[in-house]
């Protein structure tokens, strides 16, 4: 009778145990983790990006902006201001392909037919001047420094988008000719501070909203650019 007793106390101690154990598994604490502060995200990004070398930029225009003829340019810089790639650009209502090498600030450009043609470096901003991208100066670092009023928009364990307001004299060295502060949205990769993305949301030449996207890769990959022959 005592070995039966002495069982059952053993068996209901067990039990215990694991409705003790059961129920604190079931019911684990909430997560305390406070959402990155946007301000301090933005800093991080312009220091981050003012160290980057090169990258390989995609910019997409969508709409009409006064000084800026370019719709849409894709190619590798470097942050010594050369620059190479492809492009589109308006000119007299139509779209014309170009290829553009910036090396040793001298611009060539060649359209749909013939070879390269050397134009001063002077004129670049009028197609549109990629090199400027990477300048801690007067770049994208500068434009994530300027960024006043910044708000998260959403954040995860790889990725945080901010918003802001940029003062119209830091963008216009990425975006020419805009005479007003614009919107803008940047993603930023985590845990690197990185930029990957930002986007420019203002009013265009004919009054209708329009939008300047900068998409950024490939960051610090070895960049060889050339005059062409």
């Amino acid at each position: 009778m005592l070995f039966r007793r002495a069982t059952a106390v053993g068996v209901a101690a067990v039990l215990v145990v694991l409705a003790g154990c059961t129920s604190g598994s079931s019911d684990p604490s909430p997560s305390t983790t406070a959402p990155p502060n946007p301000t301090e995200l933005l800093t991080a990004s312009a220091k981050a990006m003012s160290a980057v070398t090169s990258a390989h930029f995609t910019l997409t225009v969508d709409g009409e902006l006064p000084d800026l003829t370019v719709q849409k340019a894709e190619g590798d810089l470097t942050a010594a201001g050369d620059a190479q790639g492809t492009g589109t650009i308006k000119q007299f209502g139509q779209l014309i392909e170009v290829d553009f090498v910036l090396a040793d600030d001298k611009l060539y450009l060649k359209g749909p037919t013939g070879g390269f043609a050397q134009i001063p470096a002077a004129l670049a901003g009028q197609v549109y001047d990629p090199s400027v991208i990477l300048n801690p100066d007067k770049g994208i670092s500068a434009v994530l420094s300027s960024v006043t009023g910044a708000t998260l928009v959403s954040s995860d364990d790889t990725t945080a988008v901010v918003s802001g307001t940029v003062p119209k004299g830091v963008v216009t060295s990425l975006v020419p000719g805009l005479n007003s502060d614009v919107k803008g949205t940047f993603t930023i990769e985590q845990p690197s501070a990185e930029l990957t993305s930002a986007r420019f949301e203002l009013n265009g030449a004919d009054g209708k909203p329009a939008t300047v996207d900068v998409q950024l890769s490939a960051l610090n990959e070895a960049v060889t650019i050339s005059p062409p022959s």
